[in-house]
């Protein structure tokens, strides 16, 4: 009730406005990154520039904040530390600088907006809510202006020591071949040292944003030994960084290698390697350079979609339907809730029916087989089948009718609640 009476100084109302940006704080910067992204769709390339933006955004929010509320100068003014990797990131990834400045000035329009709605609601109108709205644009404007000049030199300084090194000029012939228009490849094969004529494997491999570069560029070395045990040596190997961060990969490999993602993951861990793995499918040639490329794209989409708790390791030839369907995000959640019924509700008792089903219908409808793989006694496979499929209905306990079903099921293993229905609140 105090904030709904009129505050009777200029100093109280930005002190409310303060209040309710911090209260709800995971609103406003979801909300504010989401209309950030859609003016500027270059910064909605994936889950990894979401997680990064939203970060910079908070620290952000937070600074302003304070600084609503001290005698800060203009010089004391600091980006964000994330807010600066962020800008490093993208300069990275040749995202332009005008879209990184851009996002500022559209989160300084959402930010003064909803702060003078703010001002209005706890001033009561009259010359107080007019001297702590000007106070708010002073403030935010020399807030960001200071921000932007400081991103802007930790970007072109980034752009430069990137584009500089080899890496750089790796990536550039790289890009060139993937988007086709790399014409001379025998140009190409000598500079990247590898040879586009044999078959390839493609990868992508990413760390958590708490590595710093060195020990990044360490973790994806030793990627590369685990790999060579679990393969055994490449003809050739072809390491690209995206950014500090992630690389891509190819590894000139004989024709029938097989991928055991499990082999894989299990050498990370023996090894104690942080590091996320995305394999394409087996290609020949400049097209299936390409080709592997892509895949391994589409299975990071879908490890990032999954969340930090998804598998380590994912392997195209594992999930290569999955993967396509999640290219639209929204048709596939709709996908799974027509196919799964009731099942598709996110709760504990629906995951082990879930995965019971699953397991059932991966080792051809075998009770023992499953109860085996899933460590329990037979009836209780048998119990959580009928529950799951009387959930699903009768379309998948027929022989060659539980295709759909499969996939919606593999869908749910892999992306949880991204495609899961919320549990209806019963209050």
């Amino acid at each position: 009730m105090e904030q709904q009476r009129a505050a009777h100084s200029t100093e109280a109302v930005v002190g409310m406005v303060a209040q309710t940006f911090l209260r709800d704080r995971h609103q406003f910067v979801g909300e504010l990154s989401q209309l950030m992204r859609t003016q500027l769709p270059v910064l909605d390339r994936d889950e990894r520039l979401r997680e990064l933006m939203e970060a910079g955004t908070t620290d952000n929010l937070m600074e302003i904040l304070q600084f609503l509320q001290n005698e800060a100068g203009e010089d004391d003014v600091r980006a964000p530390e994330r807010a600066l990797a962020y800008a490093r990131i993208l300069a990275q990834r040749d995202v332009p600088a005008a879209a990184l400045i851009r996002a500022y000035r559209v989160g300084q329009a959402g930010f003064l907006d909803t702060g003078m709605r703010y001002a209005i609601e706890f001033g009561g109108g009259g010359p107080v809510t007019t001297s702590a709205i000007v106070h708010i644009v002073n403030r935010t404007s020399v807030y960001i202006d200071r921000v932007c000049e400081q991103v802007g030199v930790a970007y072109e300084d980034e752009r430069d020591r990137w584009s500089g090194n080899r890496s750089g000029l790796q990536r550039q012939w790289v890009t060139r071949l993937l988007d086709g228009t790399v014409t001379d490849t025998d140009a190409a094969e000598q500079y990247l040292r590898y040879p586009l004529s044999r078959g390839h494997l493609g990868i992508r491999a990413w760390t958590g944003p708490q590595l710093d570069p060195a020990t990044a560029a360490t973790v994806f070395d030793q990627l590369r030994t685990a790999l060579t045990t679990v393969f055994g040596r490449a003809h050739a190997t072809l390491v690209v960084p995206v950014d500090d961060h992630e690389i891509r990969m190819w590894l000139a490999w004989p024709a029938g290698t097989a991928v055991d993602s499990g082999a894989i993951a299990r050498a990370l861990t023996a090894r104690g390697v942080p590091v996320r793995v995305a394999i394409g499918g087996y290609g020949t040639g400049l097209a299936g350079f390409r080709r592997t490329a892509a895949q391994a794209g589409r299975v990071r989409r879908l490890a990032l979609l999954g969340g930090d708790h998804g598998a380590r390791v994912l392997a195209h030839a594992d999930v290569a339907a999955v993967a396509l369907l999640a290219g639209d995000i929204e048709a596939l959640r709709e996908f799974v809730a027509d196919q799964l019924g009731e099942l598709a509700v996110d709760n504990e008792r629906n995951l082990w029916l879930r995965e019971t089903l699953r397991v059932f219908l991966a080792v051809n409808r075998s009770y023992a087989a499953a109860a085996t793989r899933l460590a329990v006694h037979r009836n209780t496979v048998q119990y959580r089948v009928r529950q799951a499929l009387d959930m699903i209905g009768p379309h998948a306990d027929v022989p060659g009718g539980d295709l759909y079903p499969r996939l919606a099921l593999q869908a749910t293993e892999l992306l949880g609640t991204a495609v899961l229905r919320p549990e209806p609140d019963r209050n």
